[in-house]
């Protein structure tokens, strides 16, 4: 074999090794919204409703797991209705207005109403928002600032943006963690938390899911977001 054959023989080979590296990338590439079919960013201001705030306490927080969200000014509740069972969402808009602001704005126009559940993974989350049964995509609103809320980690129970590898892409894509992922802090923008129905999410990220097209992870049969309504 001659020195340049040789050569680009072992580049090859370290091309090859690099590309089979990164065991860890799915937590953060599950969590970019989907943009093999389109150019949207990968996986957003409205009033309260005058309620008074609270804050999360043993109580109401028993089923969402992490000790961490104790102490958050509870702005808003939302109810996400699916056909495996209803979750109820605690909003942080107080520690992020930008991103409980934009998730509300979804909520109030009904966007999300009939979209689906498009890649669940176990011990990971579940990632909906932006696709409707057929998996195609909803047009959303402009994408809103990446807002990180450092003592808000991505615990089990937290919901969160999804977006693109661009920072500042996050727009109707969201996500709620069914394990501790405490590696996305600081890179994906965390808001809230589910006040119960955590073993729904559980449940949801532990159906049976296949790929269809360029979508990997999706449920074999849909999970739907039947309603979304703030309380």
């Amino acid at each position: 074999m001659t020195h340049s054959r040789r050569s680009l023989f072992i580049m090859v080979c370290f091309a090859s090794l690099l590309a089979g590296c990164g065991d860890d990338e799915v937590d953060e590439t599950a969590m970019e919204q989907d943009t093999q079919t389109s150019t949207q960013t990968d996986s957003e201001a409205t009033d309260t409703l005058g309620e008074t705030d609270t804050q999360v306490t043993s109580e109401s927080q028993s089923d969402t797991g992490p000790s961490e969200l104790m102490g958050f000014d509870i702005t808003d509740r939302v109810e996400l209705v699916t056909n495996l069972g209803t979750i109820v969402l605690a909003l942080f808009g107080h520690d992020a207005p930008i991103t409980t602001a934009n998730f509300l704005v979804y909520v109030d126009e009904g966007f999300f109403d009939g979209l689906i559940f498009h890649r669940v993974i176990p011990d990971f989350m579940i990632q909906g928002g932006g696709y409707d049964e057929y998996l195609d995509e909803q047009a959303a609103h402009d994408p809103i600032a990446l807002e990180i809320v450092e003592a808000l980690s991505h615990q089990k129970g937290v919901i969160s943006m999804a977006r693109t590898n661009e920072p500042n892409s996050a727009t109707s894509q969201f996500f709620i963690c069914v394990e501790d992922k405490s590696k996305l802090d600081g890179k994906y923008a965390a808001f809230g938390a589910t006040l119960s129905g955590y073993e729904v999410a559980e449940d949801i990220s532990l159906v049976e899911t296949h790929t269809m097209g360029f979508f990997d992870d999706v449920p074999v049969e849909t999970v739907f977001i039947e309603s979304a309504r703030r309380l």
